[in-house]
Order: C-alpha cells, then sequence, then structure tokens
C-alpha cells in the first residue's frame, strides 16, 4: 500500500512540474494575450503594442529591467524561469528585428532581480525610455 501511495505521489508530482512548464506561447496566451492581443499589436492609446517596439527597450539603459517590471509581467503568476522564457518567446516573436546580434536571453536569476525592484511610475518610467530611444543614434 504504502508503495502504491508513494507511486501515486511521484506521479502526481511529476505531472503538476509538466503542467507547470507551458510553452511560451501558451504562457503568453494566458498572461498577456487579454491586453496585447493574439498578434502583439495591442490597442494604440492604452495598451502598447509589441511589434517592432519590444525589442528596442534593450537598446537604452533601463529598458531591459523595464520589460521585466512592467505589471503585467513582474505581477505574473508564472516563475522567474517561466518569465524569462515567455519574454525571450515575445522578444523573437514580435520583435526579432530589433535584437541585436548580441542580444542575450533573459535568465531566471536576472528577472528575479528585476521583478524584486517595483519602480513608483510605471508610466513615467516607460516615457523616460522612449525619450532616450528618441534620442539614440
Amino acid at each position: 500500500m504504502r508503495e502504491r501511495a508513494a507511486a501515486l505521489a511521484l506521479l502526481l508530482a511529476t505531472a503538476a512540474a509538466a503542467a507547470s512548464a507551458a510553452p511560451p506561447r501558451q504562457d503568453y496566451v494566458l498572461q498577456c494575450m487579454g491586453c496585447h492581443l493574439e498578434d502583439g499589436s495591442g490597442a494604440p492609446g492604452r495598451v502598447p503594442s509589441l511589434v517592432g517596439q519590444m525589442g528596442r527597450f534593450l537598446r537604452v539603459p533601463g529598458g531591459r529591467a523595464y520589460l521585466v517590471q512592467v505589471p503585467g509581467a513582474a505581477q505574473s503568476t508564472l516563475d522567474d524561469a517561466a518569465l524569462a522564457t515567455l519574454l525571450n518567446w515575445m522578444l523573437r516573436t514580435f520583435s526579432p528585428g530589433e535584437l541585436g546580434p548580441d542580444f542575450a536571453p533573459y535568465v531566471a536569476d536576472e528577472v528575479a532581480r528585476y521583478r524584486a525592484v517595483r519602480p513608483a511610475d510605471v508610466s513615467k518610467l516607460r516615457a523616460k525610455l522612449l525619450e532616450r530611444l528618441a534620442q539614440a543614434p
């Protein structure tokens, strides 16, 4: 009886681990698509488009952290590794032309560090980063 219970517990733990390792497209559908839409286009004036834009933030100081710190990412239920995987997928899917040859994918430890810091005003931070982008060569 104990062997069966142990085997069942192991089976359930394995199934739970597999379920939590959802592919990034599925995580996008569940975590992001409600606002950014299926194609990443967002809603002009309300929700920023990811298409051709997301990768631009990697070009300016603070932009890499910002992508993790936006409320939808920072407060998502995804663990740090899954969020890193999702952000990498989003960048490659919606903004591949903005990724340079030196693009370094996010990793879990980095995401954890950025998530630990919450900007006081995300809208102001975004505006500041966009200003920096406008001034960049």
